[in-house]
């Protein structure tokens, strides 16, 4: 393996820990007790969603501002939530 495809395997593998500790601290997603297993998958697709909503919403109006304070304001103010949501 060439050192370039071991940069382009390792920047592959962040991406997904990076998504995956998103997940974890913005939802607590370690600490969801839910059984059943579609349950699980549903709010697993939603969370994700979110996420990608709120990157998607802070690249396009070029935000400083961490995900956790849009995901906050969307929570705080309605109109957030729909900027978010409509101008994707």
């Amino acid at each position: 393996m060439t050192a370039e495809q071991l940069l382009h395997h390792a920047r592959m593998e962040w991406s997904v820990e990076s998504m995956h500790w998103l997940l974890d601290v913005h939802f607590e997603e370690d600490w969801c007790r839910v059984e059943n297993k579609d349950v699980q998958q549903c709010l697993n697709m939603f969370r994700k969603a979110a996420i990608n909503l709120i990157k998607n919403f802070k690249n396009r109006n070029n935000s400083k501002a961490a995900i956790s304070k849009l995901m906050f304001e969307c929570l705080m103010e309605p109109q957030m939530i729909s900027r978010v949501i409509f101008e994707n």
